[in-house]
């Protein structure tokens, strides 16, 4: 059977729907920082190293549980993409957020505020690199690090540090007693490059936010990632385009450049290259007007199927639509047995050689067809006939349709899953029915 994709009217509308769900983590956060005030106080108890607690505070509306829950779980992760241990972000009474973050060591090539010892609010405009891992000296004094410089930047900083030093105090003042020269005319640092940086916590499902750490990236996933100087200040999109390059940002997974679906400074959302394909592993990196990040590597899977969700959390309503009005399945809006469905997800893996498209491309005539046979539709976990499985038209190449018709079922929640190449989607997504 082929894909329900609907008249033109309702592609555009579906498009905007999961392009609206790929992108709400940037949106929501900032319509996130409009409702609620931060509220800054230092707790020195977050291991002994410059950590800071902030409370957040709902301000100017109702906010229910559900609504509080929510932004906790897109806080979290947030925090873990950053790639910080020992970070917790919790609900307190019934209108604040609590996030409660480690100070970062004192470790070769970070940046930290120039503190007179153990006054914490000491801070002014001087900062200092370190070049060799200081932590244990510095760390108990409050040095709040702030920042890192790369390798690149290591060299040019101990090239600095190897020149002669001299006494200008009489001259200048204080600060410069010790005042490295070359040749006798003082060092010069023409221009700081932000260099962007990722860990491996910062990569998760764009539809499941599943830890890429521990399921690997099968061709054709998307991804978001998490890191810090990726892209420009404000979240950017292709506006209905799919390029390589978008902002001054680039991806590529071991030399192959990804489909970018936004960018931003904190978060860039990638399509995997369908390339990768047969690597064992697949090594990352993240490149923003010319300045690579370090890379991070992971295992390439041949699936990691997931499902896309109404909130944009990996849990809750599942992204489904009725056929043929294109409603939206929800609670307040329940699916019926023998209702035709249309469920979207990610992660299938590679199509068939005959319906394989480019990379970023949008689907069309052609849809790709996924090469596992072996998919299945699950519901309270037992099979359920699908008449469709592949690539969703109208939407990039590695977006997953399924069809399906409701079978007999209670009416209530249920649980729904995916399943391809022997690899099941995570827990928690459900259909509702009547």
């Amino acid at each position: 059977m082929s894909p329900k994709s609907g008249g033109r009217a309702q592609r555009r509308q579906r498009r905007m729907l999961l392009t609206s769900m790929l992108v709400v983590i940037g949106i929501t956060l900032g319509s996130f920082a409009a409702v609620f005030a931060a509220k800054w106080s230092p707790r020195l108890g977050l291991d002994l190293a410059g950590g800071v607690s902030v409370v957040y505070t709902a301000e100017g509306k109702n906010i229910t549980s559900a609504e509080l829950n929510e932004t906790v779980n897109i806080l979290n992760l947030r925090v873990n993409g950053l790639g910080v241990s020992g970070a917790t972000v919790q609900t307190t009474g019934t209108n604040q957020i609590s996030v409660s973050i480690p100070g970062v060591t004192n470790a070769q090539g970070t940046i930290a505020m120039a503190l007179v010892s153990n006054q914490p609010n000491s801070g002014t405009s001087q900062w200092f690199f370190n070049l060799a891992a200081n932590g244990s000296q510095l760390d108990s004094q409050l040095f709040t690090v702030f920042g890192q410089t790369n390798a690149a930047g290591i060299a040019v900083l101990n090239k600095i540090a190897a020149q002669p030093v001299n006494d200008y105090s009489s001259r200048f003042g204080s600060d410069f007693a010790t005042l490295p020269t070359t040749g006798g005319n003082f060092v010069v640092v023409s221009s700081v490059v932000p260099v962007p940086s990722l860990t491996a916590l910062g990569f998760q499902s764009a539809a499941s936010f599943a830890s890429t750490s521990s399921n690997g990236i099968s061709p054709g996933e998307l991804l978001v990632i998490y890191g810090q100087q990726l892209g420009p200040a404000q979240l950017t999109t292709g506006n209905g385009a799919f390029p390589t390059t978008l902002a001054g940002t680039q991806v590529t997974f071991s030399g192959k450049p990804a489909p970018i679906i936004y960018t931003s400074a904190g978060q860039v959302s990638v399509v995997a290259p369908y390339g990768i394909a047969g690597l064992p592993t697949v090594n990352i990196v993240v490149s923003y007007q010319g300045v690579a990040s370090n890379a991070e590597v992971f295992q390439v899977k041949p699936a990691n199927p997931a499902i896309f969700t109404l909130n944009s959390s990996g849990t809750g309503d599942a992204a489904i639509e009725h056929f043929p009005d294109f409603s939206v399945i929800n609670a307040a809006n329940p699916a019926a047995p023998g209702d035709v469905l249309i469920l979207f997800g990610e992660g299938y893996g590679a199509a068939t050689p005959a319906t394989t498209l480019p990379d970023g491309a949008i689907v069309g005539s052609t849809v790709p067809v996924v090469a596992d046979p072996s998919t299945v539709l699950l519901i309270d976990g037992q099979p359920v006939s699908t008449s469709y499985f592949g690539g969703a038209p109208g939407l990039v190449n590695g977006v997953l349709q399924v069809n399906f018709t409701v079978p007999q079922l209670a009416p209530g929640s249920h649980e729904i899953k995916l399943q391809v190449a022997g690899r099941t989607s995570p827990a928690g997504v459900i259909l509702h029915t009547r």
